[in-house]
């Protein structure tokens, strides 16, 4: 696991990357309603506010409850399968990448692949390979989670057919850019809280000299990282979401003023400009609860798989 620095277990490439796609599979099911909370205060050019009528979401339980009675249950699960399908493929991606970079830097570099520095340059570039990767997944997810009752999209298969007929093969890739810019710090952020944190919690004799955490110890380090990473880079996520919904405007009736941009830059600029600036953070308590839960989980699971695999090595 990354927050390990001794006596890792010693699996194959497959193994790491089956317990990085358990570890994605898992979060994602348990979190997708943070998802979906988040992206429609993301995507609402209104105040988020009590004080604003015509705005359609106010505060986080006023949006549960307005999900609830319009959608139902399973419109807080909305854009699960692709979704799914994105945290398994970013999953797997991003574990077996990181576990190979960093054992690459200490072989043929001669680094030290327990120092902090190595774990956030090793966690962007796997961070970075597994968006490019799941990308178009992200951008199905987030319109199925976009649209209401009216539906443009009936499957995951038909929004990419609608989706390469009507705007080609480029939307699959919309947001790409600041996708990057935020997901290679953020992951490089995540796993080297992870590791700076493992350490305090040795250096405060919370854990054993072996850096091993339990499994409350890991939920608690996990969420610390991923609410550090995820606040640091937030704007760059709201921007991402924005610019994914360009050319699918006519999907969110119902859901107030659309949003129009031409690119990344252009995206912050007019959203700070009709909103302020505080608008760059719409959607960030949900986002920082999604965060702490997904990133406990998601290295919690992970390494729980990992000592399944280690223990069925053995006993071979």
């Amino acid at each position: 696991m990354p927050g390990y620095d001794k006596e890792k277990p010693n699996l194959s490439p497959h193994q790491y990357a089956i317990a990085g796609a358990g570890a994605g599979a898992v979060t994602r099911f348990l979190c997708q309603p943070f998802d979906v909370l988040k992206i429609r205060f993301q995507l609402q050019v209104e105040p988020i506010s009590k004080n604003i009528l015509e705005s359609k979401y106010q505060a986080l339980q006023q949006a549960t409850r307005t999900i609830l009675a319009e959608e139902g249950l399973l419109g807080l699960w909305k854009g699960h399968n692709p979704g799914q399908l994105l945290s398994i493929s970013y999953g797997l991606i991003q574990f077996q990448a990181f576990e190979y970079l960093t054992r690459a830097s200490e072989k043929y570099l001669n680094m030290n692949a327990k120092s902090p520095g190595v774990h956030f340059i090793c966690g962007s570039i796997a961070g970075a390979a597994s968006t490019v990767g799941s990308f178009p997944f992200d951008v199905v997810r987030t319109r199925f989670i976009a649209q209401g009752n009216e539906k443009m999209y009936l499957s995951m298969y038909h929004a990419f057919k609608v989706m390469l007929i009507k705007e080609g093969p480029v939307a699959y890739f919309r947001g790409l850019t600041p996708s990057l810019l935020l997901v290679a710090p953020q992951a490089g952020a995540t796993f080297t809280s992870h590791n700076i944190l493992v350490s305090l919690f040795v250096n405060f004799k919370l854990i054993g000299p072996d850096r091993k955490p339990s499994i409350v110890q890991n939920l608690i380090i996990g969420s610390l990282a991923g609410t550090i990473a995820k606040t640091l880079v937030y704007p760059l996520d709201l921007s991402r979401k924005r610019l994914q919904i360009q050319g699918f405007q006519e999907g969110r009736k119902g859901f107030g003023k659309n949003f129009y941009c031409r690119g990344m830059i252009n995206s912050i600029y007019l959203t700070v400009k009709n909103e302020g600036f505080a608008a760059l953070y719409k959607g960030l308590a949900p986002s920082i609860l999604k965060a702490a839960i997904t990133t406990a989980l998601h290295f919690t699971t992970y390494d729980v798989v990992c000592q399944f695999f280690t223990v069925l090595n053995s006993s071979r």
